[in-house]
């Protein structure tokens, strides 16, 4: 009998190790017992070096009213209003200006220009270079006139000696040509409050008229486009303003930016309207304003004009501010921001901006990565969900609060997987630009395999954190960036508002 109890218990063993064995099945806790994988081990690499060409943060160069800036053969020309005389600026990058000291203009040349000369712009025409500008005359009024070199930095001479190229029985300012895609030209102007009443108030309101096509002459009669009417446009009482137009065409859309409201003050602001037509009343949104100062730190942004990026995918929008408190005694400095055209759309600019941002895609040989990649996250903060988005981070457009932005608990992640591998250089990440939101500091993975931790949010609120790529190794292609974020102790959540990919 001992030998058959022995002969039970070792069946009843075999048949235990038999079902740990797997011939019976398993538990789902045993399932994810036997597929967990371990987490591999990541490759702690050293931020590289940082890019110096491909950032630039405000107030660029003083002394700048009425900017307008010409690129031509990789170079950068800017104009801006003078007194008697005009002069240019030069540069490769945008950044740093040398003064040409001859200037390319002077009134006293003109024949009948007195003073305040005001608001120059150039163009490229006809393998010609036309400047348009606006200056007070011996009768008291402002007229427009139009002068032609062969080059950009060179002597200017009038079309027409003796006599401006528009000079009605009252003062206009502010000209800017816009030349369609089936080859016609517009000039748009603004007739100046100083000579123009609308219902017994002082009003500057926008016009525009088609040009001849060798810019001899006006072509019909002037069309009004743009008046003040919004509350935001009438801060300045008595005497209102709509001037500064320049007009540009996009996926069919005619736009038309404009200033309102005195120059010297902090209501300053820039707006706009569109149309379907280059010669009619130009529609404004509920709330058309733009750009605007925000009263502490940046004041009267306005008289502005466009610039795109080297590659075409950007538009950038160039303006002068003034100082805090708003003055114009020390003159006006040159400020650049991004212009956004959203897919409904509606315009925003990424602006007035006080910290570092990127220089405009293909300058220096960087661009900017806008599409061509997907993303996902983790550790959103659940109670801002219907505020907080997770492609506010890729619309060009640095916000603060959590309206906008990407609001994240500590080690919130977000991952970002590109359709191709590229040559990714840097990787720069925006927080919000209000300081109860800012995260303390971000991991950044790449392809899964090496990390840069503990890049910090230093300086300025809404300054980004800067990762830089050298350090890969050498011929790496970048699939995915995954961004990891800690919060500043105290805070339960964190809001980044930007992630921008940098490419060779």
């Amino acid at each position: 009998m001992k030998w058959a109890k022995r002969l039970m218990g070792a069946l009843l063993l075999a048949a235990l190790f038999t079902g740990c064995t797997g011939t019976e099945k398993p538990t789902d806790t045993q399932t994810t017992a036997v597929t967990t994988e371990e987490v591999p081990q990541l490759t702690e690499i050293e931020n590289g070096t940082t890019i110096p060409g491909i950032f630039y943060t405000n107030k660029l160069t003083d002394g700048t009213a009425d900017p307008f800036i010409l690129e031509h053969d990789g170079t950068y020309y800017l104009y801006c209003t003078g007194g008697s005389k005009f002069s240019v600026r030069t540069s490769t990058d945008l950044v740093n200006w040398k003064t040409q000291s001859t200037p390319i203009l002077s009134l006293s040349d003109l024949g009948w220009a007195k003073e305040k000369g005001w608001a120059p712009e150039v163009y490229e025409y006809n393998g010609k270079f036309y400047f348009i500008f606006s200056a007070m005359g011996y009768n008291g009024f402002h007229s427009i006139d139009i002068a032609v070199c062969d080059t950009p930095s060179g002597k200017f001479k009038p079309l027409k000696q003796g006599e401006p190229f528009f000079s009605p029985e009252f003062s206009v300012i502010d000209a800017s040509l816009f030349f369609d895609d089936d080859g016609r030209v517009y000039m748009y102007y603004s007739k100046d409050n100083s000579t123009n009443y609308v219902n017994g108030k002082r009003t500057s309101q926008t016009w525009g008229v088609e040009l001849k096509a060798d810019l001899s002459g006006i072509i019909g009669e002037p069309v009004l486009i743009s008046t003040p009417v919004q509350s935001w446009e009438l801060k300045s009482g008595s005497v209102v303003w709509n001037e500064g137009p320049v007009v540009f065409k996009e996926n069919g859309t005619y736009y038309l930016l404009y200033s309102a409201n005195y120059y010297t003050t902090e209501h300053y602001s820039v707006g706009y309207a569109t149309s379907d037509s280059p010669l009619k009343m130009f529609v404004k949104t509920k709330n058309c304003r733009i750009l605007a100062g925000n009263g502490e730190t940046v004041t009267g942004p306005g008289h502005c004009n466009i610039l795109r990026s080297p590659d075409g995918t950007e538009i950038y929008i160039v303006y002068h501010v003034h100082t805090v408190p708003p003055t114009v005694e020390k003159g006006r400095s040159l400020a650049i921001d991004r212009l956004i055209i959203r897919e409904d759309g509606t315009l925003a600019v990424d602006g007035p901006s006080e910290t570092r941002r990127l220089l405009p895609s293909g300058l220096g040989g960087y661009y900017h990565l806008h599409d061509g990649f997907t993303y996902s996250a983790t550790g959103e903060k659940a109670e801002f969900a219907s505020k907080s988005k997770i492609e506010n981070l890729f619309d060009g457009i640095c916000k603060g609060g959590i309206d906008g932005s990407f609001s994240l608990d500590d080690g919130g992640t977000v991952e970002i997987r590109l359709d191709t591998p590229q040559d990714v250089a840097a990787v720069w990440i925006y927080p919000s630009v209000t300081a109860d939101y800012q995260p303390a500091k971000v991991d950044v993975e790449i392809n899964g395999t090496y990390v840069i931790k503990d890049r910090p949010f230093r300086g300025a609120v809404g300054n980004p954190a800067t990762i830089y790529l050298d350090t890969l190794p050498e011929g790496t292609k970048v699939e995915t960036v995954k961004v990891t974020v800690y919060l500043t102790e105290g805070l339960s959540y964190a809001a980044l508002s930007e992630i921008a990919l940098i490419t060779r």
